[in-house]
């Protein structure tokens, strides 16, 4: 009961949309799928770089790009899932988010890979 003697007002939460659910669970799946294998290709890239020629190759282009990439790549990815979580707790569609915050970090690792091929000459 409320001070003035009079009952709380019952606020009736929406129901889940499960289809929307369903599809915001797989988009952040696979993106962070591609993030953690972006993570596992930089390790890789950047630690077998023994040898790179000045002359057509940069080792710290290539470690910025990977790196950059990597970077946008989380942070996209960390932003989109904590939107996506708060719109699925407030019971409202969240799919587009989702599958935005998959094509940006596609495209984030996409473009880091292009840069170090760049970087390092191929």
């Amino acid at each position: 009961m409320l001070p003035d003697g009079s009952r709380s007002p019952v606020v009736v939460k929406r129901p889940l949309i499960a289809w929307d659910v369903a599809i915001s669970g797989v988009a952040l799946t696979v993106t962070g799928m591609i993030v953690a294998l972006g993570v596992f290709g930089a390790v890789f890239l950047l630690a077998f770089l023994d040898y790179c020629p000045p002359q057509s190759c940069s080792t710290s282009g290539a470690l910025v790009s990977v790196g950059g990439a990597v970077v946008v790549a989380f942070a996209a990815g960390l932003g989109g899932l904590v939107v996506s979580v708060l719109r699925i707790v407030d019971r409202r569609i969240s799919w587009p988010f989702s599958v935005v915050t998959l094509l940006v970090c596609a495209a984030a690792i996409g473009v880091g890979m292009v840069r170090y091929l760049d970087a390092v000459g191929y």
